[in-house]
């Protein structure tokens, strides 16, 4: 590994996991899609840092990455139920509730090879319902800013989603699936950056935060191209992913700004 690449994880260690907490009462539409977005990205996270905790060199720091993610999970779920502006988004949110109680009790237990397929698995409903929820505020809107919200809030998603499945091949999952969804997310990740980049909504300052992103791009592909098997590249690929998501959820709040309120 080149030195500025060590250095530059290395760094990401202070930003890894410091991300913003979800207390306030949402109060505007872009906020509102810019959380159930973020909602997305939790469920991956947070099955990251379950399978985390089976790498020794990783097993506290996933700890606290699956801790701070839960709480904000359940916090978001709270606000974005109390925001709901129709009975069918509440719905979504009611039903995100109930299966993140069978999600929840899958985390809290003791991580295991064992239980890897039924991790990703949890994880994906958890992360569909998600989906919904978060496409049926941006309908709600219906402007190109909150098309862009939800697809940059997208984008830390699959920033977790690879490191998920980086993680879970390590501990014997399907070959075929993890070639399968690492291929894609790296597909969706390159359009929606192309997209960002030439919206007639990005600004010189969301731009320079792209360009941020882009770099830190980088430096997750190159983590994910490390040994599979090793301890250095499953610490590499979990650091980078909490780098680009930390980049990329400023991206999100900048665009979510820009939503008129309804």
């Amino acid at each position: 590994m080149s030195m500025n690449r060590r250095h530059a994880l290395l760094a990401g260690l202070t930003l890894a996991g410091a991300l913003p907490a979800a207390h306030a009462r949402i109060a505007q539409l872009g906020d509102a899609i810019n959380k159930a977005g973020a909602q997305r990205m939790l469920s991956q996270r947070m099955g990251k840092a379950w399978l985390g905790q089976l790498r020794p060199e990783l097993a506290d720091r996933a700890r606290q990455v699956l801790q701070a993610s839960e709480a904000r999970f359940e916090a978001q779920l709270t606000e974005l139920l109390a925001f709901a502006p129709t009975p069918e988004i509440a719905g979504s949110y009611k039903a995100m509730q109930h299966r993140f109680a069978d999600y929840r009790a899958l985390l809290q237990s003791s991580p295991s090879r064992e239980r890897v397929d039924e991790l990703l698995k949890t994880s994906g409903e958890m992360l569909s319902l998600a989906q919904v929820a978060t496409a049926q505020l941006q309908e709600r809107s219906g402007e190109a800013s909150a098309m862009l919200v939800n697809l940059a809030g997208r984008q830390r998603m699959l920033s977790q989603r690879l490191a998920l499945f980086f993680l879970a091949d390590q501990q014997g999952a399907r070959p075929d699936l993890v070639r399968r969804e690492t291929a894609q997310a790296r597909a969706d990740f390159e359009a929606a950056m192309r997209l960002l980049a030439d919206a007639r909504e990005t600004t010189p300052a969301i731009r320079a935060n792209l360009e941020l992103a882009r770099s830190q791009w980088v430096f997750l592909q190159a983590a994910l191209a490390g040994q599979s098997q090793g301890p250095k590249a499953a610490g590499e690929v979990f650091v980078a992913s909490e780098n680009l998501l930390s980049v990329m959820e400023t991206v999100t709040g900048q665009f979510a700004r820009q939503v008129s309120q309804v």
